[in-house]
């Protein structure tokens, strides 16, 4: 039996004019939007110091003796108990029905709305909720950890 030397060429990249074909796995899916970004060094390296000043705050105003602070600061991850109708294609993912609800739950702006409006109505408790949800994201951007693709893997 002689061996076949043939050099194979790649199969081209997916596009409008070429569809993939039937049983070829799928690209995966594109990364969602966010401008906090954790791909680069000074993305992480501004989401750590981001991270050590909010909880650095929150244990100024109190937050070592409040459950609203280490409950907020614990709640983005309670998206993982959430199991959705399709389960989760491999291990470290989750379901796609959950991707949503992660990602709300860790999108920096709706924290930092929490801030605003503790420090707005000068309510304390809901500055430390802010503050809380924003050292969990800050700190999940810091060691690499972003949104979800709408797969549910990490990207």
């Amino acid at each position: 039996m002689k061996a076949d030397l043939r050099v194979m060429k790649p199969a081209p990249h997916a596009t409008a004019a070429h569809a993939p074909t039937a049983g070829a796995p799928a690209p995966p899916a594109p990364a969602p939007a966010d401008r906090w970004t954790w791909r680069t060094t000074p993305g992480r390296t501004l989401s750590a110091v981001t991270g050590a000043a909010a909880f650095g705050t929150g244990m100024a105003l109190g937050g070592a003796v409040e459950w609203t602070f280490w409950t907020a600061l614990a709640a983005p991850d309670a998206a993982f108990f959430h199991r959705g109708a399709t389960p989760p294609t491999g291990p470290g993912m989750l379901s796609p029905d959950t991707v949503r609800l992660y990602n709300t739950l860790h999108d920096p702006r709706l924290a930092g709305a929490v801030v605003a409006a503790g420090v707005l109505t000068a309510n304390r408790r809901l500055l430390l909720a802010g503050l809380g949800w924003t050292t969990h994201i800050a700190v999940d951007r810091a060691f690499g950890f972003g949104l979800r693709r709408p797969d549910g893997a990490i990207h």
